[in-house]
């Protein structure tokens, strides 16, 4: 079924190496490269027609699933440490390894279980 109103699409223009490069931004599998900025748009608005003629674009609304009332699994969790005196050493250590810039490797058999 063609369509009746005309789409609307915009598109990002890269200057590389001399040449024009032009990009779909909702399509972005359609690329062109040209020698100038008119030829790069000329050039990908007669591809985007051409493969646009035949097709159909179709509305789609899809319902977001809310909360159905039954408990997260997870909850039953919540504060499972919160008495639990070493606890706090451990989430300080686990933070601020996260944060440090140490980007060597953990030896594996560290996690090796016979």
């Amino acid at each position: 079924m063609p369509q009746t109103e005309n789409l609307r699409v915009n598109i990002l223009l890269e200057n590389k190496n001399d040449r024009v490069i032009a990009s779909a931004l909702e399509l972005p599998s359609y690329r062109v490269e040209a020698a100038t900025r008119e030829l790069a748009l000329k050039t990908l608005e007669q591809l985007l027609a051409t493969h646009l003629k035949n097709t159909e674009i179709v509305p789609v609304e899809i319902k977001v699933s809310q909360a159905t009332g039954e408990e997260n699994p997870w909850i039953k969790f919540a504060g499972f440490f919160k008495d639990d005196p070493y606890f706090a050493q451990i989430a300080e250590a686990i933070r601020a390894e996260r944060e440090s810039n140490d980007d060597s490797e953990v030896d594996p058999s560290m996690y090796m279980v016979e």
